[in-house]
């Protein structure tokens, strides 16, 4: 089976790229558990990224997880996904510049028995990357400077378990069992003497979603859906280690607390003929994460997603650009990072094309990226591709 052939690549290779974890070069994704990763894997990205109110026979929608009882029954599903982006970041310091591309997730999924659907995966939850020199003069002598140099990398991936159930006709519900794990290496230099700070964490986790689905009429259908997500305390083990020149070393060992937010969300999709549209709401209580730096709070975030794609026929018969889906949409959302006080405005648009490819689905997004702070007290401006490759293997009647 073709699916189960190239099952054991994929999989091998987002597990790589989970485990490096170079997802990001912003120099805030030093604080709390990093930078939080969306965006950047599944069908939907070009359309804003909306999940709560999305189902269909070929979208292995995981996000709201009673979305999955949408899949055709009949088949066996395999989806990665990875990405590219040109990141570029400004503050009253200075600005730095980098380019940043891997492979970002990996899905199964499959009906199991009438009215029980399933699917397995590996996803990044958030990510640590940065690099950056600081130059100040040094205190009691004028005139003489020294440089600091910053680095760090790692992050936390999640790995889950998808069971979505389909109660009645119309009504699904769905849960996702995660287990969050990671590890980050943050560096601070200067001269010969380096302090290296290692933080490793691990936490189960249960989000839930619902979805009412109703065809209205032949053309004309609603979806309509919520998730939830409680917030979840994460022990971080954190190791210091001290070097001075090239061989004193002085270690220690402390634990510190970090959550993973709570999150609430609604959301719906219309689909009329040719045209589906679609919208989520999401609130999110990123309060409760710790930055370590007074100057850097975290705020809860309010975000809207809108979406809409066109479908010209759908018909395998028709020609090729006939079956091509084209989509496109908008993200709006206020920052959950408040820096000096400061806080700002965000939002991203996008972009893109589904092209039926041999046996699965090619989804291309691209996107734009931007977030900006009062003051210029930080601003971010990210150009971005995503690309996500869904396999299908056909199972016949006898097999289930």
């Amino acid at each position: 089976m073709k699916v189960i052939k190239h099952l054991t690549l994929l999989l091998l290779l987002t597990a790589t790229a989970n485990a490096q974890n170079i997802m990001t070069s912003s120099p805030y994704s030093m604080f709390g558990i990093g930078e939080i990763v969306t965006g950047l894997y599944g069908s939907n990205s070009a359309m804003g990224g909306v999940s709560t109110g999305m189902r269909g026979s070929w979208l292995l929608n995981t996000e709201n997880p009673a979305g999955l009882t949408g899949l055709d029954s009949l088949r066996l599903f395999a989806e990665t996904s990875a990405f590219l982006k040109s990141e570029s970041y400004q503050s009253k310091s200075g600005s730095s510049h980098a380019f940043t591309g891997n492979v970002s997730a990996f899905t199964l999924a499959g009906r199991i028995i009438p009215r029980w659907y399933m699917a397995a995966g590996l996803t990044p939850y958030s990510s640590v990357g940065y690099y950056f020199q600081s130059t100040e003069e040094l205190e009691g002598a004028p005139g003489s400077y020294y440089t600091s140099t910053f680095e760090g990398y790692g992050g936390l991936s999640k790995v889950y378990l998808t069971n979505a159930f389909l109660l009645s006709k119309n009504l699904s519900v769905g849960i996702n069992l995660s287990y969050i794990f990671g590890n980050t290496k943050l560096i601070e230099s200067q001269s010969s003497i380096s302090v290296e700070n290692r933080m490793y964490t691990q936490a189960f986790y249960a989000d839930f979603g619902l979805q009412y689905h109703r065809q209205l009429s032949r053309d004309l259908s609603l979806t309509a859906g919520a998730v939830y997500g409680y917030k979840q305390k994460m022990k971080m083990s954190n190791s210091t280690a001290i070097t001075y020149g090239s061989s004193e070393t002085e270690q220690s060992e402390r634990s510190t607390t970090q959550y993973l937010p709570q999150y609430a969300g609604v959301g719906g999709s219309l689909a009329y003929k040719k045209w589906t549209y679609a919208f989520d709401y999401q609130f999110q209580r990123y309060s409760s994460l710790s930055s370590g730096d007074s100057r850097v709070k975290f705020r809860d975030a309010h975000e809207l997603k809108l979406g809409v794609c066109y479908f010209p026929n759908g018909y395998s018969t028709g020609s090729y650009w006939k079956r091509v889906t084209y989509k496109a949409g908008v993200n709006l959302s206020t920052p959950y990072l408040q820096v000096s006080g400061q806080t700002g405005y965000a939002y991203r648009l996008s972009a893109g094309l589904g092209l039926p490819v041999l046996n699965g689905q090619l989804n291309a997004a691209f996107y734009y990226d931007c977030t900006q702070l009062k003051n210029n007290i930080f601003g971010k401006d990210v150009f971005g591709l995503t690309i996500s490759y869904t396999l299908s293997e056909l199972f016949y009647r006898p097999k289930l």
